[in-house]
């Protein structure tokens, strides 16, 4: 029935635009961080699947190109370790692949690529970082503050996408006299390429997945190796092992006569694509704690280290976790283990107690090392990497100093208009993360259309 309310001609609460008919899309400042895999997502989406007419869009990324964490992440041995045809843009597979489980120079090429493809840089702004955002409440935009070549520069958004990723801040270890040491200190993800390892004595601090990569890649030229670890961890075939020649895990190449069969027959390959994605959704079932699959795979990894280790027992009980798995990251690492046996090699399970100008000090005693690579991963608090003030001065540092909550893993309460990709418990060891990533650029998409068609602030 039609109402009987009569309308208020003069009214303080809101202010009615006679030009514009209900529901007419207002104009959007759309302002997205990052132009990792999250970014060129969202890119591809209101370029090529649901451009949107209103939106005046904008990726702002700290790098000179593309890629993120892969354009960063350049040390020795990176590598994605799950099968690389799930690691890849829904929008563009990737026949040519040269291996199960690719590297990290074919998978920033992979992206690069893509982004040239589906003209995907003509929206992004490049060397320019996010120092800070604030929420005006009476304006209903975030007021941004950037740095841009060394020069300060700001912007409005009526919407503000963090598509920065977790693994986006690396973290140095809180040791005494790290900045003491004289030799070449290096992280895993700010690694130097001109840098020659070749017959250097070199520590590696931690045993997480970076640490797991580096140290079969750097241990064959290395003088000796010494691989510092405060907690053993599970140490696994590649995920996904029944995609494998083998069905262990070990990686493979493909074949010339491979790679064409998947770019002249679009229909075998999407179904070798979907045994794929069959086997990477596994995961989720293989980590719900105290089920018959988490048991199986506990009873496997544990096998398998105790026959990588059999040559030395002796180290079997110090590197074989009493945990379930799931409670810290599974870490595959090919040729890890069978590294660090190696005569050059030995893993140190001493406290770090400081480091000295020409080594590392533990209740053992120093030792000297001219290179030392702290493997010691990334903030991974899902605070944004820039300072954020919300609404009513509302930060997130404060909010989540203990533990990190967001709706849907996507937006977070007391932040106007703000989205994220990949934040607190999303689907991360779920399946596919580019896919992942797809189906919430779609959901803050969404949110786009709302607030421009209902003119919500």
């Amino acid at each position: 029935m039609p109402s009987r309310e009569s309308i208020p001609t003069e009214s303080t609460a809101y202010a009615v635009d006679t030009k514009r008919f209900a529901f007419t899309p207002r104009k959007l400042r759309v302002v997205c961080i990052g132009a990792g895999f999250s970014g060129l997502i969202l890119a591809h989406k209101l370029k090529h699947e649901q451009p949107l007419e209103f939106v005046d869009f904008t990726i702002y990324e700290k790098n000179p190109e593309v890629g993120g964490t892969w354009f960063e992440n350049i040390y020795p041995g990176v590598g994605c370790d799950v099968p690389a045809h799930s690691y890849v843009f829904p929008f563009e597979p990737n026949p040519s692949w040269s291996q199960s489980y690719a590297k990290g120079p074919e998978i920033e090429e992979y992206i690069r690529s893509t982004t040239e493809k589906y003209g995907l840089k003509e929206k992004i702004v490049f060397n320019t970082r996010l120092v800070k955002s604030v929420w005006n409440e009476e304006r209903g935009k975030w007021s941004l503050e950037l740095n841009q070549n060394d020069t300060t520069v700001y912007d409005d958004a009526d919407i503000l996408i963090n598509a920065g990723g977790i693994l986006n801040r690396w973290k140095m270890p809180k040791i005494e006299g790290l900045n003491r040491f004289e030799g070449k200190l290096l992280h895993t993800a700010g690694w130097d390429s001109d840098y020659d390892w070749s017959g250097k004595k070199i520590a590696v601090i931690g045993n997480g997945s970076s640490g797991i990569q580096i140290v079969p890649a750097l241990q064959p030229k290395a003088a000796r190796i010494v691989n510092y670890i405060r907690h053993p961890t599970w140490v696994s075939v590649n995920l996904c092992p029944d995609t494998t020649r083998d069905g262990m895990g070990t990686n493979f190449v493909y074949t010339e006569e491979e790679k064409a069969r998947f770019r002249n027959d679009p229909e075998g390959f999407l179904e070798y694509r979907k045994f794929i994605e069959r086997s990477v959704n596994t995961v989720y079932k293989l980590m719900l704690k105290g089920s018959e699959y988490n048991q199986m795979l506990y009873t496997a990894t544990e096998q398998l280290m105790r026959q990588r280790l059999s040559k030395n027992p002796h180290l079997i009980k110090k590197l074989i976790p009493d945990t379930a798995i799931g409670c810290r990251r599974l870490s595959p690492g090919d040729g890890y283990l069978e590294a660090m046996q190696e005569p050059n090699a030995e893993w140190c399970f001493d406290s770090i107690e400081s480091i000295t100008k020409t080594g590392i000090q533990t209740a053992q005693g120093e030792e000297e090392f001219d290179l030392i690579v702290c493997a010691t991963g990334f903030d991974t608090t899902f605070i944004p990497g820039w300072e954020m003030v919300g609404r009513n001065g509302r930060q997130l540092t404060q909010d989540w100093k203990t533990t990190p909550e967001a709706y849907f893993s996507i937006c977070c309460p007391g932040n106007p208009n703000y989205f994220m990709f990949a934040g607190p418990n999303c689907p991360i060891g779920h399946g596919s993360v580019p896919q992942m990533l797809a189906w919430t650029a779609d959901y803050i998409l969404q949110w786009v259309k709302k607030i421009a068609r209902e003119d919500i602030q």
